[in-house]
């Protein structure tokens, strides 16, 4: 990280308050002068992650993942250390000066996304044009105002001989713009794939640029309503996910995502002041989709429209939901219109308040499946009571189940109480949950060990000391911690404990640290009896590890002489042993 200065980080950590970079991504509860809140890290329910306004640093108790400000904002981005420390810089204002770029190996996408991203920029400069007149008044009509139309990157294509020039003067090569789809080749030579059109960029989950969908500005137009870019290097539509790279910090912070059919309804979350919604682009969920939406590890909150058509695809993207243990409900649209309409016709507050009532899975599908299935023929009786006991015991509390098992005993005659286990724990509900991490108690070695690591990382002198009496550590994880300690010694007097977090690469060994950091019966000052005292215990342990091993070849000789010997050895390893305990 040479091209950051370590002056500047140090400033970004001290002036960059933990409880404020974290809440962009997570809501934060206060208990006592700290803060709790629900783990991203791992399928949590109940607030697990403490933040600590003292230490700065964050700790998961139950998962164990922690660190500082700038760990947890490159964790959760999935980006490297020196991008999440310009990311926190960028959050305070710090006005960061970088001597040179993080250097990257360009991955061989990298001129397909850098022609995309030209396109968009090309396309909202022709918005603000006289040709994109039309399309501007459309947006505004449609109420999507300027602070949408940017953050979206919206722009207009023109006449297709405006792009194809663009292309000329830009001296792009055809064949890149074949494999982006932003041309293809017609009966008349080359065209421009999309002309008079509203143009919405498309990113994947990294928030790279990848295609359009474009939508015609008048249902009198000729053409399909909307275009989407055909499968290309870059862009396979059941990979990809609308909105996803925006909306994720907002899914996790409010603990929440939404998902709707297309990109205007999306468009329309975002007029009503809310940002953690998602679009398939009306296309049924791919399991590559569900996965990116499990990865958010928030319940989904499915708002389809209401017209059959969007029950349909809210059925077919529960069955994979289910499938792979993603919590869902279902907004109750009572309505056929999509969320854009409702947002047109109520405003915001009426869009609130749609997706604000919601029913569980298994509502939805007594409702959904009593339609489908033919309750008067045997077989499909079958069926439909088969895919409901499925989604009751997936998804469903006790409570829940014997009201829902109820009913459909009342619907069917099948009485699925019977079926229920007795004196056993309930399955499991919407999370997957995790197992605390709990310790085995320390052994004598393993506790000198931490204590003796704590007064390394308290005092140069406690880490040259241990360094030349002692050695290692026997404990692989104080070993590691020790290595970056010592490293940090050979240049300055003192550890800073965030430098130190920054520095390590191995989630373990931070993890690990963090742990002696948040032991409230921690020295934190240097006590020289104390690491002596450790030390000692140190040597004892393995003195007396000796001893044992000696036991263990005397009991397994058979040679009296070689007995005699290690006699001699072990009385040798004790006198040593007992002399500590005098030296105490």
């Amino acid at each position: 990280m040479s091209w950051i200065k370590e002056e500047d980080m140090r400033a970004i950590r001290q002036q960059a308050d933990i409880v404020d970079v974290l809440s962009r991504y997570l809501s934060l509860n206060k208990k006592g002068k700290n803060y709790m809140a629900v783990c991203p890290f791992h399928d949590d329910h109940d607030p697990s992650l403490s933040i600590s306004t003292d230490k700065q640093i964050f700790k998961c108790f139950v998962c164990g993942t922690g660190g500082n400000v700038f760990t947890f904002v490159q964790k959760i981005e999935n980006i490297s250390f020196p991008e999440a420390v310009v990311k926190v810089a960028e959050m305070i204002g710090y006005p960061l000066r970088i001597e040179a770029p993080v250097k990257k190996e360009q991955s061989a996408e990298q001129p397909y996304y850098d022609l995309m991203q030209s396109y968009i920029q090309f396309c909202a400069y022709e918005l603000q044009s006289e040709d994109g007149f039309l399309c501007m008044q459309y947006l505004q009509k449609r109420h999507i105002h300027e602070d949408i139309r940017k953050r979206f990157e919206i722009g207009y294509a023109p006449m297709d001989e405006r792009s194809l020039h663009y292309f000329k003067a830009k001296n792009y090569a055809t064949k890149d713009l074949l494999d982006t789809g932003l041309v293809h080749e017609g009966q008349q030579g080359m065209r421009a794939t999309f002309f008079n059109r509203l143009m919405i960029p498309i990113h994947d989950d990294q928030g790279h640029p990848v295609g359009f969908t474009a939508r015609k500005l008048s249902d009198i137009d000729q053409g399909p309503k909307y275009i989407n870019t055909a499968q290309t290097k870059i862009y396979e539509k059941g990979n990809l996910i609308f909105n996803y790279h925006r909306a994720k910090n907002f899914a996790r912070k409010n603990e929440r995502v939404i998902l709707v059919e297309g990109a205007m309804d999306v468009l329309a979350f975002e007029k009503a002041e809310i940002h953690e919604s998602i679009a398939c682009l009306g296309t049924a969920c791919t399991k590559a989709q569900v996965l990116l939406i499990k990865a958010l590890k928030v319940p989904v909150i499915v708002c389809y429209d209401g017209d059959r058509a969007g029950r349909d695809a809210t059925y077919k993207f529960s069955v994979l939901a289910l499938e792979n243990n993603v919590a869902m409900q279902i907004v109750k649209n009572p309505t056929e219109k999509d969320p854009d309409e409702i947002f047109e016709s109520g405003g915001a507050s009426a869009l609130k308040n749609l997706v604000h009532k919601t029913i569980s899975l298994a509502e939805f599908y007594l409702d959904y499946l009593s339609r489908k299935y033919d309750l008067e023929n045997y077989e499909d009786k079958r069926k439909f009571v088969q895919i409901m006991e499925n989604c009751i015991r997936k998804t469903c509390t006790d409570f829940e189940k014997s009201t829902y098992f109820a009913r459909i005993k009342e619907m069917t005659g099948f009485d699925l109480s019977l079926n229920e286990p007795k004196n056993t724990f309930r399955p499991e509900v919407k999370y997957r949950k995790v197992p605390m991490l709990l310790e085995r108690p320390k052994d004598g070695r393993k506790q000198a060990e931490q204590s003796c690591l704590n007064m390394i990382l308290l005092s140069k002198e406690a880490a040259l000391r241990f360094k030349e009496e002692i050695g290692f550590f026997k404990d692989e994880l104080c070993n590691q911690l020790s290595y970056y300690c010592y490293d940090i010694y050979r240049y300055q007097n003192r550890i800073d404990f965030d430098e130190l977090i920054s520095k390590i690469d191995e989630e373990d060994v931070r993890n690990f640290l963090l742990a002696l950091l948040s032991d409230p019966f921690r020295l934190t000052k240097y006590d020289e009896k104390f690491f002596l005292d450790s030390v000692n215990k140190i040597r004892e342990c393995t003195y007396q590890e000796q001893i044992d091993l000696i036991n263990q070849k005397i009991i397994r000789s058979v040679d009296n002489q070689e007995k005699l010997e290690l006699a001699r050895q072990k009385r040798e390893w004790i006198i040593k042993k007992n002399g500590l305990r005098k030296e105490g």
